[in-house]
Parts: C-alpha cells; sequence; structure tokens
C-alpha cells in the first residue's frame, strides 16, 4: 500500500510545523509545503489554519487526520501480516514499561527473544503510566507492562505477576535482629511496631505511596517524622544507611544492588497484591513473534511475591 500523502499529512498534524514534519519524512520543507497546497486545492477546502509558524487542524483537517490514522493503521497491519505470512522471521516489536522495571525484566527477556527471532528489531519505550497508555491505543506500542486499567475497552489485560509492598530496613535495625533471615518469601511485620520512627516515603503522585498509606492505616502505625525522596531505589539505599524505614514493591527491591545490604519484610493487609499485565489492543493484528515475547516475559520473571 502507498498512503503518502495521509501520512504527509498526519506528520504535519503530529509537529503543527513544516519543518519538523518534513525532518521526519525525511524531504525538504518547500516539497512538504507544495504538497499541502495541492492537496488542499484538490479537496477544495483548507486542512490546516496557518498561524504563523504554527499548523492547526480545521474542522475538515480533523476529518481528514481521523480517517487517516484510520488508513495508516490498516496498512501498518497489513505490512506486519505479510511479513508474517511470508517468513515471520523480521519485523518490530514494540514495547512499554516504567523505567524502574527495565532493569529486571528488560536484558533476560531480550537475550531470550533473541535467540529466537534475531532479525526481529526490538524498540524499548519508558515511560510514565498515562503517556503509555496513551502510545498504545495510538498504535504507538505493540505491548505495556503496568498494574493499571484503562477506560477504554478495546485493550487487552494478559494477567503478568503479582506484586507486593515491603518494609525495607537496615540489617543493624535493633527491632529486626530476631526476626526470620531466610532466603525466598519475605516474612511479614506488623508496622506499628515501627510507629515514632522515620518513615521515608514517595511523594503523594507515586502510585507506590498509596500502598504504603494504606499499610500504615491498616496497621495504625503513625511515623514520628517523615523524609519525602521519589526515588524509590535511593530510598532504600537511605535505610541500609539506618537513616529510617523505607517502602518499595517486592519486585524492585529483590532486583536492586545495593552497595550497602538491606532487610525487606512484608506490611500491612497479607491479602492485598499488585497485579501486573501484560496489555494490548483486541483489534490489532499480533505477529507470532509477539506472542512470542509474552510467553519469554512470563518465563523470565522471577518474583517471589
Amino acid at each position: 500500500m502507498n498512503l503518502r500523502e495521509q501520512r504527509y499529512v498526519l506528520a504535519i498534524a503530529k509537529h503543527r510545523s513544516i519543518k519538523e514534519a518534513a525532518k521526519e519524512l525525511c524531504i525538504a520543507p518547500p516539497t512538504l509545503s507544495i504538497f499541502l497546497g495541492n492537496l488542499e486545492r484538490e479537496l477544495g477546502i483548507p486542512l490546516f489554519d496557518r498561524l504563523g509558524k504554527k499548523f492547526a487542524p480545521t474542522c475538515a483537517g480533523r476529518v481528514y487526520i481521523d480517517y487517516a490514522q484510520k488508513m495508516a493503521q490498516m496498512d501498518d497491519e497489513f505490512e506486519k501480516e505479510i511479513t508474517d505470512v511470508k517468513n515471520e522471521s523480521k519485523g518490530l516489536v514494540r514495547l512499554g514499561m516504567h523505567r524502574r522495571r527495565t532493569t529486571y525484566l528488560v536484558p533476560a527477556t531480550l537475550a531470550e527473544f533473541l535467540k529466537v527471532h534475531p532479525d526481529v528489531d526490538f524498540q524499548l519505550y519508558e515511560s510514565d503510566t498515562e503517556d503509555l497508555f496513551n502510545r498504545l491505543l495510538a498504535g504507538e506500542l505493540d505491548l505495556v507492562i503496568n498494574n493499571h486499567i484503562h477506560s477504554d475497552e478495546i485493550l487487552e489485560y494478559i494477567p503478568f505477576y503479582d506484586d507486593k509492598l515491603v518494609m525495607v530496613v537496615s540489617p543493624s535495625h535493633p527491632k529486626v535482629q530476631d526476626l526470620p533471615c531466610g532466603k525466598g518469601i519475605p516474612s511479614w511485620v506488623d508496622l506499628s511496631m515501627f510507629t515514632g520512627e522515620t518513615f521515608i516515603l514517595q511523594r503523594p503522585s507515586q502510585a507506590s505511596r498509596g500502598y504504603v498509606d494504606q499499610a500504615m492505616a491498616y496497621s495504625s502505625a503513625d511515623p514520628g517524622r517523615t523524609l519525602i525522596i521519589s526515588n524509590m531505589e535511593a530510598a532504600s539505599q537511605l535505610a541500609a544507611e539506618g537513616i529510617g524505614i523505607a517502602f518499595n514493591m517486592l519486585s524492585y527491591t529483590v532486583s536492586y544492588n545495593y552497595p550497602k545490604p538491606v532487610r525487606y519484610f512484608f506490611v500491612g493487609d497479607r491479602d492485598i497484591k499488585v497485579p501486573y499485565y501484560i496489555i494490548r489492543r483486541r483489534d490489532r493484528y499480533i505477529p507470532s513473534y509477539v506472542d512470542d515475547l509474552i510467553s519469554i516475559l512470563k518465563s523470565c520473571i522471577n518474583i517471589c511475591c
């Protein structure tokens, strides 16, 4: 398929600029400007309002862009399916996740995936939850790993793993000296034992903070003082230094490389788990190598939750 016209208009709509759109399309800006003028004369209606150097879609432009996006999506699916039917050896898979999960998920997964599909290109996109869902819905990602449920019913959620909240402390903390210290699943402790101590917390806007607040309410635990830091690995290292009690998700805690050792324990309601999903669109063609990536992700996850 040749959708040059539609992709040109989509690039202009994306960048709101002839110059930036031309850069993405690898053509000269005058060429793109002439193309747009010819297209608008052919249609008999402007697609963009010129606001200085910015291009804002008109009502007609928004209609055009809506259909162009659908056509581009169909073209992308056509190309993927044709490639898959031909030999299933070449292609592209685009995976999105929060940057904190990259360390413990991507290296082993990609190593195994490339053994099976050495000629399939792999693109990793690291961002926050809202941006990941927006890109998945826009067709810019094939899979997203996340623990949120989006309101759009077009998305399919494949169960991946369950995470749990842990409290992180220094091994020298006097209140954990006599607690079990085996490998595998952590022990559970009553967080109220640490009431009055310094709690190292994430910012209220971070999802993990909500689970900490739940655990504190469940155990009726109140900090003597709080230290706020968004970096969860740094929070754990502050705990390792004996500065206070930190909190983290188990999956992060077991994957960090700590300069100083830590101990960690489950806290709060024992029944509360945080399910994570591999998320994709129901309406998109899924090449076999994407299914293989999902299987490899599941086999590589090694979290004692």
